[in-house]
């Protein structure tokens, strides 16, 4: 059995987005047999997960600088929507993004 392949810690979200379409359009195409399709099914599910790392650790990172009281600046958290990444309705977003 063959081990699996990682990808490499230093791929962008961006690079990996990228070959992820590509092996779509791989799959789409319907010309791989069997064993080629299977391989590039396994590489597209592990860059898909990969992606979805990326951009769980981008929300998680996405704070909002506002100043509170006192002209003291505040960092809080945005709650952002899962399926589009747009930022919820009803988020007070005075002040400055960064």
């Amino acid at each position: 059995m063959e081990k699996e392949k990682k990808i490499p810690a230093k791929t962008s979200f961006e690079e990996a987005l990228h070959e992820l379409e590509d092996v779509a359009m791989k799959l789409e195409g319907g010309e791989l047999g069997l064993d080629d399709s299977i391989k590039e099914f396994e590489k597209g599910i592990r860059l898909a997960g990969y992606c979805q790392q990326k951009l769980d650790e981008a929300e998680r990172k996405i704070e909002i600088l506002q100043k509170g009281p006192g002209g003291n600046v505040k960092s809080e958290r945005v709650a952002v929507k899962n399926d589009t990444g747009e930022i919820e309705e009803g988020e007070d977003l005075q002040g400055s993004l960064i």
